[in-house]
């Protein structure tokens, strides 16, 4: 076994001694420079990548203006929203109105209204809301199953809350309190 380490170490010895051996010149560096022709020295190792990026500028939120209802545009064709929820709100607020842990304050069935009937209930129900303080309400809309064709309140009531800016999110409510056939509206209160 040791002759073994040493007949080892003798190779490695001798292989040192080879590079030992090998000659430097001078003009090592001017030969290597030419080699390298069209390639430039960089002034700074650091490269900045940072600087091709290009900056995005935010502009602060504009105040979206209550939509009065005979501008309101609505067609019964287009698709529903499920859930929507104002960017600021809070993941956690989010998870506690979706899983109905905050109860609603006060309710508003829509069964049976026609589409204007039903807006106009729904805004003033909503001013009420607003002006008692409320936060948490619940819309029963239905489901749509005695439509002829689609749900007609469902959407209809999920766009024009999106077009409301007092209104934070909105989500299906749980299954004790209507499922699909309700949703539960969280408000901002001033």
């Amino acid at each position: 076994m040791n002759v073994g380490q040493r007949a080892i170490s003798a190779n490695i010895g001798e292989n040192c001694a080879l590079v030992k051996n090998i000659p430097m010149d001078d003009d090592d560096e001017s030969e290597f420079a030419t080699l390298l022709t069209g390639v430039k020295r960089l002034r700074n190792d650091k490269i900045n990548v940072y600087q091709q990026r290009k900056r995005q500028s935010f502009s602060p939120r504009a105040q979206a203006e209550k939509v009065p209802l005979e501008t309101a545009a609505f067609s019964a064709s287009a698709l529903a929203l499920s859930a929507h929820f104002n960017t600021g709100l809070q993941k956690k607020l989010q998870r506690r109105i979706r899983q109905g842990q905050i109860r609603p304050e006060a309710s508003l069935d829509l069964h049976g209204m026609r589409q204007q009937e039903a807006l106009q209930a729904l805004d003033s129900f909503l001013g009420n809301a607003l002006g008692s303080g409320m936060r948490m309400l619940i819309v029963v809309h239905g489901q749509g199953y005695r439509s002829q064709s689609d749900a007609v309140l469902k959407p209809l009531v999920q766009r024009w809350l999106a077009n409301q800016p007092q209104v934070l999110g909105w989500c299906p409510a749980q299954p004790r309190d209507g499922a699909a056939g309700a949703s539960y509206v969280y408000l901002r209160v001033e």
